[in-house]
Formats: C-alpha cells, sequence, structure tokens
C-alpha cells in the first residue's frame, strides 16, 4: 500500500490518499479529506486499471474527468497525487515527494 499526504495550500483542507493493489494490473484508493469536492472525486473512483493509469493524454484521464465532475478548482494538487499513488503502488514510478515552492520575486 502507498499512502500520500497532500497539503494542497491556501484552502485548508489537507487530504490522505492510499492506494492499494487489487489485482496484478489494478489499484483502489482509499482518500480522506474534509473537502467537500475531494471526498465527492473519492465516492467515484473505486479502481483504476494500468490503462486508465497510463493513458493519455491528460484531460482523457479517468482522475481528472472525475475531479472535473466532482467540482474540484483547476489547481487542486489532489488529482495528480491519486495519479502518483498508483504509478507507485504498481511500480510504474519511483515513490519521490513532489513539491511546489513560491519564489518571493520583487
Amino acid at each position: 500500500m502507498v499512502t500520500i499526504h497532500i497539503e494542497p495550500g491556501i484552502c485548508g483542507f489537507p487530504a490522505e490518499v492510499r492506494a492499494f493493489r487489487l489485482l496484478r494490473k489494478s489499484v483502489g484508493f482509499a482518500i480522506k479529506s474534509e473537502c467537500k469536492q475531494v471526498m465527492a472525486l473519492a465516492r467515484h473512483l473505486e479502481k483504476m486499471d494500468l490503462n486508465d493509469i497510463i493513458r493519455g493524454p491528460i484531460h482523457k484521464s479517468p482522475v481528472y474527468e472525475l475531479a472535473g465532475k466532482s467540482g474540484l478548482h483547476t489547481s487542486c494538487p489532489v488529482p495528480c497525487g491519486i495519479i502518483k499513488a498508483a504509478e507507485a503502488e504498481l511500480g510504474l514510478a519511483l515513490k519521490r515527494d513532489v513539491r511546489f515552492a513560491f519564489i518571493n520575486d520583487t
């Protein structure tokens, strides 16, 4: 099982995404957050198969399609975190942190 903690920034609603292998090429999710939109996404995202994870382009990803239908803000990092967790659980990616950092430009 892979667990990712996501600090989304100004909205103040962190999320925890757990991805766990269901079959050889599919993962299920347990997602926790106080964000209503993230939890709406979680209710609709039962599992992903390998093809759902690696197929492109990004706008055809089931995670991003469901994120849009659930009302997530376009800059919400949770959908990306879900995909990262799924990739790591299936051995498609190494477990490495992702980070956004604002640099003060004056």
